[in-house]
């Protein structure tokens, strides 16, 4: 199958606006800076939740179907996150101790530690409680989410595969993950049990938003005749839409968007993101400093926080401005180097020896998702078989 060449694109434009729009909303909420509740609520109708998922599944799961094997594509995931987020926390203990100071026994400072450095961004510990808005970086509960739904992809394209990718069949799942999801948002907006918190820090009630980008990825025909280069009409569509949900009382704003809203919201977003804008490519010069961004915004505004400027306009632009400072030394220093380790080198193996290889590395891959050594086996043959037939010709 052919696919469309999305080198050319907006995607590290819009990603740098979404985390600019999660600075512009807490620093709001934190700083208690007062803002004009129009301007918050146009603000609020673009929530970074959806816009970042769906141009993960667009772009992860391209850089799945072009990596060489799945050792390469799990490397590659690892090192867009973790190195600058390791960081990130050392730069958060940093700050907890020059301001804070907290006293807390050596078994739960481990267990923390233990979990922003794995999968536990979500823990907030009682000792930190009293730190700042009252938890360190909770921002980051969409790292977990984001690192599931990596580990997912390459089973997923497995038994889609299986399917055939057939459009009735996906189209059908794909309902029933929004009545998922749309459930999750009425129990959660009452208020409901623990384990609707828990079942939030998982990759099911927005997997829909992930696949929405992997479809489209995966329809160059779609995005070519109805996104590419149709951004207004898109935007047009999403501000109707908005408003009229929004007279009806449907959520139409933060990241608990109804489905409606947050689909043609994801339309918006790949066909902005392919629509051409004059010398955009020349705005970021190649750094994308949005993960910095989102990972560093609630570290400035905490420290602002627990050292008591707040209230002022002042501390929103000392706010802004540490955080890119933050962002800008994180790309160059920390993200930048660790990308350049990434290693795509399918052009050098053969067909055979990738095929065999890739039989190795999904029975590794799927021993922790199954128990069944036949079944791993037989996952194995149907990814190899995929992924040497059906190469991806650009990003």
């Amino acid at each position: 199958m052919q696919r469309q060449n999305i080198r050319d694109n907006n995607f590290d434009l819009i990603r740098l606006v979404a985390a600019l729009q999660v600075v512009f909303v807490q620093r709001a909420r934190h700083l208690r800076v007062p803002i004009a509740r129009s301007v918050l609520e146009v603000v609020e109708r673009f929530p970074r939740v959806p816009i970042f998922f769906v141009i993960s599944g667009f772009l992860v799961s391209s850089s799945y179907e072009r990596s060489s094997r799945l050792s390469a594509y799990a490397k590659n995931r690892l090192l867009r996150i973790y190195p600058g987020l390791w960081v990130c926390f050392v730069a958060s203990v940093a700050t907890v101790l020059v301001f804070h100071g907290p006293h807390a026994s050596v078994p739960k400072v481990a267990a923390w530690i233990l979990a922003q450095l794995s999968i536990g961004q979500v823990y907030n510990p009682d000792f930190l409680r009293g730190y700042g808005v009252g938890a360190l970086n909770g921002s980051l509960w969409t790292i977990p989410v984001e690192l599931q739904f990596y580990l997912a992809l390459p089973l997923l394209y497995f038994f889609f595969e299986r399917l055939r990718w057939n459009r009735l069949v996906l189209g059908l799942i794909a309902v029933g993950l929004v009545v998922i999801y749309v459930e999750y948002a009425r129990l959660k907006t009452a208020g409901a049990h623990e384990y609707v918190k828990v079942l939030g820090v998982t990759v099911v009630p927005r997997l829909y938003l992930f696949l929405a980008g992997v479809f489209l990825q995966r329809t160059p025909g779609v995005v070519d005749r109805y996104l590419r280069s149709r951004a207004s009409y898109w935007l047009i569509a999403y501000a109707g839409v908005s408003a009229a949900l929004g007279f009806a009382g449907a959520d139409v704003t933060g990241n608990l968007l109804n489905p409606v809203c947050a689909l043609t919201l994801a339309g918006l977003t790949i066909s902005l993101a392919l629509t051409p804008i004059a010398q955009s490519h020349r705005w970021l010069s190649g750094n994308d400093i949005s993960y910095g961004v989102y990972i560093y915004h609630m570290v400035a505004i905490n420290a602002l926080v627990e050292s008591g400027h707040v209230g002022r306009g002042l501390s929103m632009i000392g706010a802004l401005l540490m955080t890119i400072a933050a962002a800008i030394a994180s790309w160059r220093f920390v993200e930048a180097p660790a990308l350049r380790l990434k290693s795509l080198h399918a052009q050098g193996r053969s067909g055979a020896g990738r095929a065999g290889s890739d039989r190795r590395e999904v029975k590794t891959w799927c021993a922790i998702m199954f128990s069944d050594a036949d079944r791993c086996h037989r996952v194995a043959l149907a990814c190899a078989r995929f992924r040497t037939g059906r190469r991806v010709i650009a990003t």
